[in-house]
């Protein structure tokens, strides 16, 4: 059982193959999940989005795929969504303006399709996108 044991969780730069496990949802206190330049991929597991004080989800440079999960829009202190230079596709869903504390997105270098959602602009923390 994986309950309560970290808070963050930084593999960054050391080439981490794999998938991400949906049992990392019950690490309840986790803030930092930064995977970046590795080898993981997979899909982003909805039940991500239950993290009730997940600050920085970081997993840039990897293979992940698939559409990123809306139900991550409803992480309550998520501050940075670092998804660039992977394979994602879909859309930007609508519910990323409801992110209330989001400072930070970057979503450039995917297979993602239409248009920059409007709700973006009512992110009133954003500093960069």
């Amino acid at each position: 059982e994986l309950t309560n044991l970290s808070t963050s969780i930084n593999t960054e730069s050391d080439g981490l193959a794999g998938t991400m496990p949906v049992e990392l949802q019950n690490l309840t206190d986790l803030r930092f999940i930064i995977l970046e330049e590795g080898a993981t991929g997979g899909t982003i597991p909805s039940e991500y989005g239950t993290f009730p004080r997940l600050h920085i989800l970081d997993l840039n440079f990897n293979s992940f795929t698939g559409s990123v999960p809306v139900e991550l829009y409803s992480t309550p202190f998520l501050l940075q969504l670092d998804l660039n230079d992977n394979f994602f596709s879909g859309t930007i869903a609508t519910e990323i303006g409801s992110v209330q504390f989001l400072q930070f997105v970057q979503f450039e270098a995917n297979r993602f399709s239409g248009t920059v959602p409007t709700e973006v602009g009512s992110l009133a923390s954003l500093r960069k996108y």
